[in-house]
């Protein structure tokens, strides 16, 4: 095909890619077989630029982040089932990073509403629930999968907040993982994540090259 596959994410049996698709001015959202053993498909008519962010425990719904002029960047979910798109957060700030919890009803993402990037915590489908979560900035939320705590990362450090996701929702007071430089930072998409038994994170590192001298210009004319 001709085009650009960014934000790739897995559905949860494995067995298709989701991802953003872009062919002309807009990104849109696709899915396909990993196998390629069919095309791919559009799993929403938006007009406005959409990227896919993170499912729901049962496969269900999936969170993607939606570029409009008025509003700018906002989260809404979709329902596979149905093809119906539902707005989650959508003020005239720009909200980014969704990321369902293990148990499906919470979702933790970013808020530039205060002036900077903040990691808020809002129940799902109901948003009756809002909650900060970070106190000096950040971006990247991810959860523990025992829903014990959320990370995020603020520049070149990692943060760990304990949370209760039973009932109503708390959190307790950020700490300070580790500070590292050299690793990528998400544009839009989280770059890092835990390992499944909770003990590792991956991260992408950064290659630092040397830049190559210039040992040749070459002119076109008449272009």
């Amino acid at each position: 095909h001709e085009g650009r596959a960014s934000y790739a994410i897995w559905t949860l049996d494995g067995k298709r890619l989701l991802f953003a698709w872009q062919k002309s001015l807009s990104r849109n959202v696709y899915w396909q077989p990993y196998d390629g053993s069919s095309p791919m498909e559009r799993l929403t008519p938006s007009e406005y630029e959409q990227e896919p962010q993170s499912w729901s425990s049962n496969g269900n719904t999936l969170a993607l982040t939606e570029g409009r002029p008025d509003t700018h960047r906002d989260i809404v979910t979709l329902d596979v089932r149905s093809g119906r798109v539902t707005p989650f957060a959508n003020s005239r700030f720009n909200e980014d990073y969704a990321e369902f919890s293990p148990d499906g009803r919470w979702i933790a993402y970013t808020s530039d509403e205060s002036k900077r990037s903040e990691v808020y915590v809002q129940d799902f489908p109901n948003r009756r629930e809002r909650h900060l979560v970070s106190n000096a900035g950040g971006t990247e939320p991810l959860w523990a999968r025992n829903d014990k705590q959320l990370f995020y990362r603020l520049e070149d450090q990692v943060w760990a907040v304990d949370v209760r996701t039973e009932g109503s929702f708390t959190s307790g007071k950020p700490r300070l993982l580790f500070e590292k430089s050299g690793y990528a930072a998400g544009a839009g998409f989280r770059s890092y994540d835990l390992s499944y038994d909770g003990q590792r994170f991956l991260m992408v590192k950064l290659e630092q090259r040397k830049p190559s001298p210039v040992t040749e210009m070459i002119l076109v004319q008449n272009w």
